[in-house]
């Protein structure tokens, strides 16, 4: 009698089998990260909407905090592009609102001409066109005084404008702007720069 080995036609396909289930996991799990990775990243949000009507902080120093408060509905703020209390991108259509907090580390701290230098620096070493015209007063709803002035370069135009705080432990910096935005689309959102408020720490 003659003992059965395992070696025969059914046992080496069961083998030829169980080699293939390894790759075949593998091959799954791979697909599983080519497909599914780019799916994911597809459905986080990298923008989350900002009400109107309700105060968003983007500054403190010192005795003072900022906020900035949104008159129409549609602004997105950028998560990607955005870090809390240093800078943030918000975008409504082709409309792109850049804000900065600024922190000088002189003393006494620089004065609105002066901040409004630095962000001429900023944006020509940003983009080699880019150009600020000269200032001119602006305030607040809330009577904090500023500087504005146009921002152009080869690739798109706007405002900038800049707010110290009233101590001037800090300021706020922010241009309005976007490659394919119009005059139109400008002009009708132009209000949000002057949205800034300026709140002592602790105060009731």
């Amino acid at each position: 009698m003659t003992e059965a080995t395992g070696d025969g036609p059914r046992a080496q396909e069961r083998g030829s089998l169980s080699n293939w289930v390894p790759l075949g996991l593998a091959a799954a799990a791979v697909a599983a990260l080519v497909v599914g990775w780019p799916l994911v990243n597809a459905l986080l949000p990298g923008s989350e909407t900002v009400p109107s009507g309700e105060p968003v902080t983007v500054g403190a120093a010192g005795e003072y905090r900022a906020s900035l408060t949104f008159p129409q509905d549609g602004w997105l703020l950028d998560t990607g592009a955005s870090q809390a209390g240093q800078v943030y991108r918000f975008d409504r259509g082709p409309v792109q609102l850049t804000l900065n907090s600024v922190t000088p580390t002189t003393s006494p701290p620089p004065t609105a001409e002066e901040l409004w230098d630095g962000m001429r620096r900023v944006a020509r070493a940003g983009e080699a066109s880019a150009r600020l015209s000269e200032p001119e007063a602006i305030s607040t709803e809330d009577g904090a005084e500023g500087l504005t002035g146009t921002l152009k370069s080869d690739s798109q135009q706007g405002a900038a404008v800049v707010y110290p705080s009233p101590d001037g432990r800090f300021a706020v910096e922010m241009t309005l702007a976007g490659q394919d935005a119009t005059t139109a689309d400008l002009a009708a959102v132009a209000d949000v720069v002057r949205s800034v408020s300026f709140t002592r720490e602790g105060a009731a």
